[in-house]
């Protein structure tokens, strides 16, 4: 989404611009930049500025002039690109919470609450509550809902949708060149300027930061029982549809 924004605001398909370095994580208290720089960083911008946050909308003020792009995944998805990501880190602040013993993350994925490890551990139940504050104001002209299943089946239309709500628009064979771009092969072969916080040197492998690009990651690595905990679980959090939107994207 990042980088999707950077591509529709900037219009070059060719520039060898690292988006995710103009929308600075605000609330990521481990980069090497101040709170003080990444706002000075902000401020010194004449572009349609554009900031990534991991916050649910509870969290997040709320300014009528201002547009939320709000994206979600299918839980257990997130669940294990997180373990890869974390394995590709230099830091080492989450390795204890992404081990080898697959069972063992994933009870705490379901049974740690929002308190306990914070963004350090996108539990299931920060997941469900950054989808139920999302629906809360869902129907607000400025807050638009993404779901990265619908952006990587229909990468055009979704991006068409962003353009729309971001108030930006290019002529088609413009666009055409800028979906080709925002597309997963392209941007795993431009990792060293589309890997968010690759700049910092984040990364073991700024390549592996895009690790498949692909859906129902848990397929092989969780048993019938470790899914049917997880439907339980789910189940106590969200709605019917509200789960069948996060897993799936569809209403």
């Amino acid at each position: 989404m990042q980088s999707i924004c950077g591509l529709l605001i900037f219009g070059n398909p060719e520039a060898e611009i690292a988006y995710p370095e103009l929308s600075p994580w605000i609330e990521f208290r481990l980069s090497s930049k101040s709170i003080e720089n990444r706002l000075a960083q902000l401020t010194a911008q004449t572009h349609q500025r554009y900031i990534k946050s991991h916050s649910p909308l509870d969290g997040v003020p709320y300014f009528e002039d201002c547009t939320y792009l709000i994206s979600h995944r299918h839980p257990l998805d997130v669940h294990f690109s997180m373990w890869h990501h974390v394995q590709n880190m230099r830091l080492n602040q989450n390795d204890h919470l992404y081990t080898e013993d697959t069972e063992a993350n994933l009870k705490a994925f379901l049974t740690n609450s929002i308190n306990d490890e914070g963004l350090d551990q996108p539990s299931l139940e920060l997941i469900t509550h950054h989808l139920k504050t999302a629906r809360e104001m869902a129907d607000l002209p400025n807050v638009h809902m993404f779901h990265y299943t619908t952006m990587s089946q229909d990468l055009h239309g979704q991006m068409m949708r962003v353009a729309a709500a971001i108030g930006i628009s290019h002529p088609p064979d413009l666009f055409d060149k800028l979906v080709a771009k925002a597309t997963f092969k392209s941007m795993k072969s431009n990792a060293l300027l589309t890997a968010p916080g690759n700049a910092g040197g984040l990364y073991k492998d700024p390549f592996a930061f895009f690790n498949s690009g692909k859906g129902r990651k848990w397929q092989g690595k969780l048993n019938e029982a470790q899914l049917a905990d997880y439907k339980k679980k789910i189940a106590t959090l969200l709605t019917v549809e509200d789960i069948r939107y996060l897993e799936t994207g569809l209403n």
